[in-house]
């Protein structure tokens, strides 16, 4: 016989009237177990059993209603039913963990604190403090404006030894505290979290922010100060650094700071540009225009050309007669191909520099008028007069000073063994020494334009170009012969201790062919000498000369073209059979080549990427090299205290013979008394002088340091 569930009701109610709890118990029981679906029912049963004290069997109906609205999304029924089960158990961990939930759901942000706070007091006094930690995180994200929660965490954190998750609390309660706008109370939580790291990069920079609202800016500055001390090469707190220091009004070592920071990484320039704007506020339009120097390469790069033009006009209308805003301005003015202004600007810098007695820049102001203005006499004889009163030789004017876009240089295609490669023709060889940063852009530049075909490696070889460029450029001005013989005796020597002894061997005899017997190539002979010897495989070096006849330019316009193939060979940067080997040697060439033309940001970028491809226990030399050649590239930028940390660095290469070893003493000595530490520089100085006592001038440097210190 069918259940019938009106009939079961009518009577239920019947019963109810007449106070019979139980046979109303009776038929509601059978009417949810006929129908599991009426909650209704199934929620009076329970009242029922409250009424009857049968609270285990009502709890168990109202967990059935509650659950059921609360997955179909009816938190308010939910709730309501949830606090029944709680006025039975008001100490149900339980119910109150679901009572928060259903409150956050609903939006009543002080009803789910409290029951999470409750939930939170409960696990820590039984000792589970996971699960309090979890919901202390509940309860900061639930309130944006509950800073203590965040400190509690922290502190349970703590108590966990959860360093990293104590951090990000701390940090969170000081941002938290901040942005209601107690600093000072941000600032201590900040000190906590920096006292577990003090290298966290989001806590530092909230800690200094708060530290610029309660003006304790050059507190925050001698604390990042301190940590660069331990750390010279974290980017991150050298540009707060930066920020501090400027806020603090300190724009002198502001300026040091950044100089420093886009050494390490030329991105950064743009904040050259602040510490610029600072000295033009102070007035100060030589500290300002000797700042857009150093940054007006990089804008010009970056399409900033206008804005450095309207930072410079700046300056210049604070201080017509600023020298270094002056010679901007005419790099401008060259950069934008603007005749006019270009004339115009180099009258300016070839009267001001008059005026200051800066012969380089007024003879070089001179020259282009010159070319410029070929009617104009007056340039011309002053450029004489220059000449003749210090003794130039009139032939011998650099172009070099800035780089002349206004000369595009012309290059010629040659076809060599099927492919198209550049050379340089008169024209290129008339801009001076436009081939640095110039010969780059020129080179992508005739790349996109479909005049030079793609490379194997064209980073590679656009340094090629640039070194095809230079030296045809460096041939044509005529340096000075003595100063062009250091240099090349310096590059040749530089190929030998690096073991590029053919090369060597070859240049050798062509520096001979050109300036005849000197001393200088006779001790590169034996310098060669004792880098080689029987079966080492290296080429002879021939102590006559290859005849050879002067070149002429016919000689230079009708010059082979040279193959890029040839050229790898020569080098020694032949096709690597590993992609990793590849990766590193075309770096560590890369780099050599802008050694070598004086590129030395380009050089360090290229050695730092070589180097993190090797390690000093690989079995080879590679690590020490680059090493090596990083400490020498920082020695040239004046550099030293990072100069010691890769020569200390080489070091660490196992298996280095005694030549070796005593070379880097020698380099780390010179580098600390560079920079000042005359202690490690006499210490390693002597190490060197104990174990070889003609080791170059050891014996004299030392006798030096003992006198002077």
């Amino acid at each position: 016989m069918s259940f019938d569930k009106t009939k079961a009701l009518r009577n239920a109610e019947r019963f109810l009237a007449q106070g019979k709890i139980k046979s109303a118990i009776g038929e509601y029981q059978q009417v949810v177990i006929n129908d599991p679906k009426d909650f209704g029912t199934l929620n009076m049963l329970g009242d029922l059993y409250v009424k009857n004290s049968q609270e285990v069997e009502a709890i168990k109906c109202y967990t059935t209603v509650a659950e059921h609205y609360a997955k179909q999304g009816f938190a308010q029924k939910a709730i309501a039913v949830y606090n029944k089960i709680s006025r039975i158990e008001p100490n149900s961990m339980e119910v109150s963990a679901r009572l928060a939930e259903l409150y956050k759901v609903k939006g009543s942000v002080a009803e789910a604190k409290s029951h999470y706070e409750t939930l939170a007091e409960h696990y820590q006094k039984s000792g589970r403090r996971i699960e309090a930690i979890e919901v202390w995180k509940q309860i900061g994200q639930l309130d944006p404006n509950n800073t203590e929660v965040y400190l509690t965490l922290a502190s349970a954190y703590m108590d966990e030894n959860e360093l990293d998750s104590a951090v990000d609390a701390y940090t969170n309660a000081g941002k938290r505290l901040a942005k209601k706008g107690s600093h000072d109370k941000a600032v201590e939580a900040f000190e906590k979290a920096l006292e577990i790291n003090p290298y966290d990069s989001a806590t530092l920079s909230a800690f200094i922010q708060s530290g610029f609202a309660v003006g304790k800016a050059t507190e925050a500055a001698k604390r990042l100060s301190s940590l660069m001390e331990h750390d010279p090469h974290n980017r991150e707190i050298l540009q707060l650094v930066v920020s501090c220091q400027i806020e603090a009004g300190q724009t002198a070592e502001a300026e040091k700071s950044v100089i420093r920071l886009v050494e390490l990484e030329p991105a950064n320039y743009p904040q050259l540009l602040e510490i610029a704007k600072s000295y033009i506020k102070a007035s100060d339009m030589a500290a300002a225009g000797r700042i857009l120097s150093m940054a007006s390469e990089h804008m010009l790069a970056a399409g900033e050309a206008d804005e450095l033009h309207e930072i410079v006009q700046s300056v210049l209308d604070k201080n017509p007669q600023e020298l270094d805003a002056l010679r901007i301005l005419v790099r401008y003015c060259s950069w934008k191909k603007d005749e006019a202004a270009l004339q115009d600007s180099l009258e300016r810098l070839a009267a001001q520099a008059g005026r200051e007695e800066a012969v380089e820049d007024e003879r070089f102001a001179l020259s282009q008028l010159v070319k410029l203005m070929p009617q104009a006499e007056e340039y011309a004889e002053r450029l004489k007069e220059i000449n003749e009163k210090y003794g130039y030789d009139e032939n011998d004017l650099r172009d070099s000073l800035y780089e002349a876009p206004m000369v595009e240089a012309a290059v010629t295609e040659v076809e060599a063994d099927d492919r198209s490669f550049a050379i340089v023709s008169d024209e290129a060889v008339d801009a001076g020494d436009h081939a640095a940063e110039g010969s780059k852009e020129f080179y992508a530049a005739e790349l996109e334009n479909g005049n030079v075909e793609p490379s194997i490696d064209e980073v590679t070889e656009a340094v090629f170009v640039e070194v095809m460029i230079g030296a045809s450029v460096a041939a044509e001005i005529g340096d000075d012969s003595d100063e062009a013989l250091v240099r090349e005796v310096d590059s040749i020597k530089f190929y030998i201790e690096n073991g590029y002894v053919d090369l060597a061997a070859k240049a050798i005899n062509d520096l001979e062919s050109e300036f005849g017997k000197r001393p200088e190539i006779q001790e590169l002979r034996e310098h060669l000498g004792s880098h080689t010897g029987p079966g080492s495989g290296a080429t002879e070096v021939s102590a006559e000369p290859a005849e050879t006849k002067p070149a002429s330019q016919a000689d230079f316009d009708t010059a082979k073209a040279f193959v890029l193939e040839d050229l790898r060979a020569e080098f020694g940067l032949e096709e690597p059979d590993a992609a990793e080997e590849g990766d590193y040697d075309t770096r560590y060439h890369t780099a050599v080549a802008y050694q070598e033309m004086g590129l030395l940001e380009d050089a360090i970028k290229e050695f730092q990427e070589a180097v993190s491809l090797v390690s000093p226990s690989d079995g080879t030399r590679r690590f020490f090299q680059c090493s090596n050649l990083l400490g020498h590239c920082f020695m040239s930028k004046g550099m030293p205290q990072l100069a010691v940390t890769w020569f200390l660095r080489s070091l660490e290469t196992p298996g280095l013979n005694d030549d070796e070893k005593q070379g880097i003493w020698y380099e780390l000595a010179a580098a600390y008394e560079a920079d000042g530490d005359m202690a490690n520089a006499g210490r390693f100085f002597e190490q060197v002088y104990t174990e070889n006592i003609n080791f170059r001038d050891v014996g004299e440097r030392i006798k030096n340091i003992a006198v002077h210190h």
